[in-house]
């Protein structure tokens, strides 16, 4: 029998119209590099702002005994709504149990509330540069993006947002702190953004919150248009088991959860994610680590010379002339960071996650060598 399609191509007329024009996120990570890289040294891969530790051993306890003594753990579906890690999450957050989503990873809730409060035409305000799948998310809904850019993005305030709201705009985005300049708004600058933009979704992205420690979560008492998200990947350490959340008024995640699919956090997901709440002073030891490791790394480049700017995250943005160079020696020594050069704010521009000080250590050695040769490369 003749398969009906055997693909869809762009210009198929099965697509949405919308997705049509939808630029697809193309993340760039150093995994498969990695895997198939044969190097003495240790990777340190560096590029996607995931923690550079295991996470707490309470989570490889948590699931070993729940696959060694639960015979049904992976042939039934989840729990429903993940609700035991909801009121563990309840005592972390301050907030109300019904204020809480958990989503299989914050991406899910970003796509969540684009699905549930964009219809096509709508506004959205994005700062730019920022996290750059969650566009992805406006385009296939149809809506418009409308970039509020800064001449200084390291300086940016409030005032190119303002500027850009209007009555057609629906959802205002901002991270916070910013991925990837790691510049962190105010708690006034948030207020100051919600109450102009009233009629309107502001989402404030906090997947870098354990690492600033100022979130917008109490001004939910305040504001029925503010959703806060948070994610386990980065400070948690389990980027890859996928657990996010979102939290807003009970009226806005009732609205989140008509379509949301209540068994979408895995199993395993939601008791890794319960047992690492269980160990915040191993999170924290880890937050510690890195606050310490990003006064070294910058301090590092500013004695070489090289402009390195200070982040409320876990990462610092770096500016090197060649960078294309620097990145590909840095890849010879098992180095893999984040160019960012490709924005047009951000000219040879590097993003490197910060690591705890053992790391720290390893890659200022390597850093050494690899700078050394970069620079008699543009001397000859």
């Amino acid at each position: 029998m003749r398969r009906r399609f055997a693909f869809i191509n762009k210009e198929s007329s099965l697509l949405s119209e919308f997705v049509h024009n939808v630029e697809p996120y193309s993340p760039i990570s150093s995994r498969d590099k990695i895997l198939d890289h044969h190097c003495d040294l240790p990777p340190l891969k560096l590029d996607w702002n995931e923690a550079t530790i295991p996470p707490s051993p309470r989570v490889t306890e948590a699931i070993t005994d729940a696959l060694t003594h639960n015979a049904n753990l992976l042939n039934w579906y989840p729990e429903l709504f993940s609700e035991r890690l909801r009121t563990k999450l309840q005592d972390y957050t301050g907030r109300n149990h019904n204020e809480i989503l958990v989503t299989n990873g914050s991406d899910d809730a970003l796509e969540l509330i684009c699905k549930v409060f964009l219809d096509p035409g709508d506004q959205v305000i994005v700062p730019f540069p920022t996290y750059t799948h969650f566009l992805t998310y406006v385009e296939s809904r149809g809506a418009v993006i409308r970039k509020a850019e800064s001449e200084d993005v390291f300086n940016p305030g409030i005032s190119s947002i303002i500027s850009k709201i209007n009555y057609k705009t629906k959802l205002i985005y901002i991270v916070n702190p910013n991925n990837p300049t790691g510049v962190l708004l105010s708690l006034a600058e948030i207020r100051k953004v919600l109450e102009m933009a009233s009629d309107s979704i502001v989402i404030v992205d906090e997947a870098y919150y354990e690492f600033s420690g100022m979130s917008a979560v109490d001004l939910i008492d305040e504001y029925d248009n503010l959703i806060v998200t948070r994610t386990f990947s980065k400070a948690w350490a389990m980027a890859g088991l996928r657990v996010g959340y979102a939290m807003s008024n009970s009226a806005n995640i009732l609205a989140l959860s008509r379509i949301f699919n209540p068994k979408s956090v895995n199993v395993l997901a939601q008791i890794a994610a319960s047992a690492a709440l269980d160990d915040i002073d191993y999170t924290r030891r880890y937050i510690n680590e890195v606050t310490a490791s990003k006064h070294i790394l910058i301090d590092y480049f500013s004695r070489k010379g090289i402009e390195a700017h200070n982040s409320e995250a876990n990462y610092i943005m770096v500016h090197y002339p060649a960078v294309h160079d620097l990145l590909a020696e840095m890849e010879k020594e098992n180095v893999f960071v984040r160019d960012r050069s490709f924005f047009k704010a951000l000219p040879d521009s590097f993003r490197i996650t910060l690591g705890n000080a053992e790391q720290t250590a390893d890659l200022i050695s390597r850093l050494d060598k690899i700078l050394d040769r970069v620079e008699k490369k543009h001397q000859s």
